[in-house]
């Protein structure tokens, strides 16, 4: 009698353990279908505006900005890329960014000149504060560096101590400023006006003309760095002086 429900306590345990597999299969299937979907965007005005957008940019990369070359809407039957979910789906893995991640984007890239103008060159006048803001645009515009403020700015910045381009990004203080006497917090406010202003104009590719683009390095007039000596000194401004390559 005993080993009889042993024997049927044994088989209802192994039906309760398949039937319980089988379950975690299903649900796994399900998860993995609902993902997939979750992958495929949805063809929403934002997408759409970004979708056009960029074809535009590629329309202008491949001939003369001219009406026969932008990207028609209309013509979307005769893209060798229909305008379909696929489409979409490999654009946002690529190319999209959202309105809200390119919002924080921009936040962050003013933030990072705000600190570098403060950091810099807050006890320059203006002109000394917008010549280091040009050098710092036009190394993001130069292949030579990142392509972004933040990635300018804070290049080799996790290497060791005063390895990086800009000192005060990796002396190991904290790079901001709003902190302290009036005179610093009066400093910090400035800076980050110079900065919102500054980032606006980069935004919409207007230059800045303090210095000439071919300006990427500068030194304060403390210290004679050995690179001088090989570069074209273009301005002294203020504390600094301003170099660019032979």
């Amino acid at each position: 009698m005993l080993r009889i429900n042993i024997k049927t306590s044994k088989q209802s345990y192994d039906l309760f353990s398949h039937m319980a597999f089988m379950l975690v299969l299903i649900a796994a299937l399900f998860v993995s279908i609902g993902a997939k979907a979750q992958s495929t965007p949805e063809l929403n005005s934002e997408i759409l505006s970004s979708y056009i957008a960029d074809k535009q940019i590629a329309a202008f990369s491949f001939g003369a900005p001219n009406q026969t070359n932008l990207f028609q809407p209309a013509n979307w039957q005769d893209e060798q890329q229909p305008l379909n979910n696929q489409a979409l789906s490999d654009f946002v893995e690529t190319n999209y960014i959202s309105t809200k991640d390119k919002v924080q984007n921009a936040t962050n890239e003013r933030e990072c000149l705000a600190q570098a103008i403060y950091h810099e060159a807050r006890g320059e006048t203006e002109a000394g504060q917008w010549a280091v803001t040009n050098v710092i645009l036009n190394r993001v515009a130069s292949k030579r560096y990142p392509n972004s403020i933040c990635g300018v700015i804070f290049q080799n910045a996790n290497g060791k101590k005063y390895s990086c381009q800009f000192s005060f990004a990796c002396d190991g203080q904290s790079d901001d400023g709003g902190i302290g006497n009036k005179i610093v917090r009066q400093a910090w406010v400035k800076s980050n006006l110079i900065a919102f202003a500054a980032f606006k104009k980069f935004q919409s590719g207007e230059k800045l003309n303090a210095l000439p683009s071919s300006v990427l390095y500068y030194h304060t007039t403390a210290v004679a760095p050995n690179w001088s000596k090989v570069f074209n000194r273009v301005a002294k401004i203020g504390n600094h002086i301003f170099y660019s390559q032979s």
